[in-house]
């Protein structure tokens, strides 16, 4: 009799912990108040089957009470020494996309404010996202289209709608095309090709389409590759006689636990510290998954829409050994000419600070781009897609003779 008491106390503990960590699912949004909910619940929830448990059952209890208490300690430790940011944005504002990873979940202003930690605001901006789920861009309403893939640099985070990439594209064209911002923040060159395989944005796409753009870094072979912390959700790839063949989401290639205890863990302020400090250098296998992905998605384009794929390339910065994350075996120009050996138009993007030494081109304090680079790099794209796409597919270029 005792000893069915005892479990049925520690089902309905075990109950109440689900229900509160399924709260915080539900509520909280950043990552870091969810973790140490996470630890707090678990030490509480260890710490009661110490009250009620007897024999090893009750050891087992109090190594994992102290381990939940370890980590919240630590986690706190970290972050103060870290002097992380703390990044908020609405809850309910994300949800995860089987295929790609993390999407919109409504349309509507996504208000999202990054805070420093000795309380300095690094950006508070408003993300407006339209009924198609991707952020909001002014333009021409049909006409030729030219839609920009990548990650939270073609979204555009940390600056509001007016800044962005592609909006700061079609204000340099007189807003005279079709221009859509189909970036997210965690993507990378993956998300660009599976979309396109399983006609994702055709209901945006198939109208009268002109010409693919692509903002992409040698760093997003971490993201193809299924390194990075942020591309657990999304597409994972796999070379087969040269060509990349989906393989279901990163986190899938781990056992269901494993998964959910990685994914947890991938989330914690000990993961971000030691994996930033101590990330490998890039591969030459990751770097071959990641240019034949990107030359995957150009033939795509190519034979489905009829459109070339214009590849942004931000170089790493080698003046700056802590941002250099090639291999021996591979540097920007090796990247480049790889690209335009598989078909692609491939321009590299990188901004002289020297000649902006009063604005910044990076928010400070974040590293996404501010809306002066955006504003380079989009005049950059329209003179070059002005002088090189004369003819697209047998058509007009979309740039016309401008």
């Amino acid at each position: 009799m005792m000893l069915s008491s005892t479990f049925l106390k520690a089902a309905g503990a075990i109950a109440v912990a689900v229900a509160i960590a399924f709260a915080g699912f539900l509520f909280i949004e950043t990552t870091r108040w969810l973790v140490l909910l996470i630890c707090g619940v678990l030490f509480a929830t260890f710490a009661y089957f110490v009250a009620i448990f007897r024999g090893r059952a009750r050891d087992a209890a109090l190594v994992c009470a102290s381990l939940a208490l370890g980590l919240f300690v630590i986690e706190i430790v970290v972050w103060r020494m870290n002097d992380s940011p703390t990044t908020s944005r609405e809850k309910g504002s994300w949800a995860l996309n089987g295929e790609l990873g993390l999407v919109p979940a409504r349309p509507g202003v996504i208000h999202e404010k990054k805070v420093a930690a000795n309380g300095v605001v690094i950006y508070d901006v408003a993300n407006t996202i339209d009924e198609n789920l991707t952020r909001k861009v002014v333009s021409a309403d049909s006409g030729p289209t030219i839609a920009f893939f990548g990650d939270s640099f073609t979204f555009g985070a940390g600056v509001n709608d007016a800044d962005t990439l592609p909006q700061s594209f079609a204000d340099a064209t007189d807003r005279r095309f079709r221009v859509l911002n189909l970036g997210m923040g965690g993507y990378g060159p993956q998300q660009f090709l599976r979309a396109l395989e399983i006609d994702v944005h055709d209901a945006l796409l198939k109208k009268d389409p002109r010409l693919f753009v692509m903002l992409t870094a040698p760093w997003h072979a971490f993201r193809s590759a299924c390194v990075e912390g942020n591309a657990w959700f999304g597409p994972s790839y796999a070379l087969q006689d040269g060509a990349p063949v989906y393989r279901g989401p990163c986190s899938a290639q781990a056992p269901a636990l494993v998964g959910a205890l990685t994914t947890i863990f991938r989330w914690t302020e000990v993961y971000k510290y030691f994996s930033a400090s101590r990330q490998r250098p890039l591969e030459p296998a990751d770097m071959d998954l990641y240019i034949a992905i990107l030359t995957r998605a150009g033939e795509i384009a190519r034979q489905k829409y009829g459109v070339p794929t214009l590849i942004l390339f931000l170089p790493d910065d080698l003046s700056n050994p802590r941002h250099y994350h090639l291999g021996p075996d591979y540097g920007n120009d090796d990247i480049m000419r790889k690209l335009r050996d598989g078909g692609l138009r491939v321009v590299g993007v990188s901004v002289d600070a020297n000649a902006h030494p009063i604005e910044d081109l990076f928010i400070p304090g974040d590293g996404h781009p501010t809306g002066l680079s955006n504003r380079i790099w989009a005049k950059r794209l329209r003179d070059v897609v002005a002088a090189d796409f004369g003819e697209t597919g047998g058509r007009p270029s979309p740039l016309g003779s401008k």
